[in-house]
């Protein structure tokens, strides 16, 4: 029997891990808290028809409260001799029972993604050995279109390997072909569109969120998170905190702090006027307004891009 405990953010890591444990075999996924630590202890104690022991996933495992977790510690004191349990999680304390039972018999491994240079590192790196020639200046586009999300990024850089096929470096012209920017990516741009006063661009996009069925109110609600990024990101920059500081406290990329700056700048004194139109629309679209919903961000994204 083997216990493995995987923590992190490097969701990427994480599954490359689980598919070297799995080394071919049926997975029986679990995922908390919809799935009782008890159901978790009876998919261990079985077995197939072949005879081998099962390989039992958990995942989100951080859902799970001491007393469920200890279900499984005690589960660990007598395991079933041939069965694999891989659970991943986000961060468990030091003191944790279940760490500690699970440093007993197996292995704990924390993977952390990498942000900033070193992500755009691993990037330029994880193509080359697909044969793709990356600069640096299109990984950093592609990472910003996946929101530095590194299990989109390696789908996305595969994707781009065989779309180059060994010819000339890749290009933006090649990411804006075959690599879409994701919500958070957009609402970005978005947001870059209004500091630069380009109406008919924001509506263009605000088009493109609404058609891909992302609720108005989703859309609003990370366009003011990203107003308030911007917002934070400017008082610590005018504090003399550096692009570093201000990135672990943001917790973004420094590449995103010096973005930010930028849209603080387009912004100006409108960045405040900005916040209370969205926390206006915000109220709006949750009952405060009879107009219908999108009509109603339209007129906002007049407003803000006036």
């Amino acid at each position: 029997m083997s216990v493995y405990l995987l923590l992190g953010d490097d969701e990427e890591c994480k599954a490359r891990g689980v598919e070297n444990l799995r080394r071919g075999r049926e997975v029986k996924p679990t995922a908390a808290p919809e799935t009782t630590p008890e159901a978790v202890v009876s998919a261990c104690n079985s077995y197939s028809l072949f005879g081998e022991g099962p390989f039992v996933l958990v995942r989100n495992l951080d859902a799970w409260n001491a007393a469920q977790k200890a279900v499984v510690v005690a589960y660990l004191e007598s395991p079933a001799p041939e069965a694999d349990l891989v659970l991943l999680g986000k961060k468990v304390g030091a003191r944790d029972r279940l760490r500690a039972a699970v440093m007993k018999s197996g292995e704990v491994h924390t993977f952390e993604q990498p942000t900033g240079k070193a992500l755009v590192k691993w990037v330029v790196g994880r193509a080359g050995e697909l044969g793709l020639d990356l600069p640096e200046d299109v990984a950093r586009d592609l990472i910003r279109r996946c929101s530095g999300d590194k299990q989109r990024l390696a789908t996305e850089t595969e994707k781009l390997a065989l779309y180059v096929a060994g010819a000339a470096p890749a290009t933006e012209k090649d990411v804006n072909a075959l690599c879409p920017p994701d919500v958070q990516s957009n609402i970005f741009t978005f947001v870059d569109t209004l500091a630069a006063g380009d109406r008919a661009a924001a509506l263009k996009l605000l088009e493109d969120l609404i058609s891909a069925d992302e609720p108005p109110l989703r859309v609003t609600y990370m366009v003011r998170r990203q107003f308030r990024l911007v917002a934070r990101a400017r008082a610590l920059l005018a504090r003399g905190a550096s692009y570093g500081e201000v990135a672990r406290e943001l917790e973004v990329p420094p590449f995103v702090v010096r973005k930010f700056e930028e849209q603080a700048r387009g912004l100006d004194e409108n960045l405040e006027r900005a916040l209370t139109l969205i926390l206006d629309l915000e109220r709006g679209l949750k009952g405060g307004s009879d107009l219908g919903d999108e009509l109603q961000v339209e007129l906002a994204v007049l407003k803000l891009s006036s």
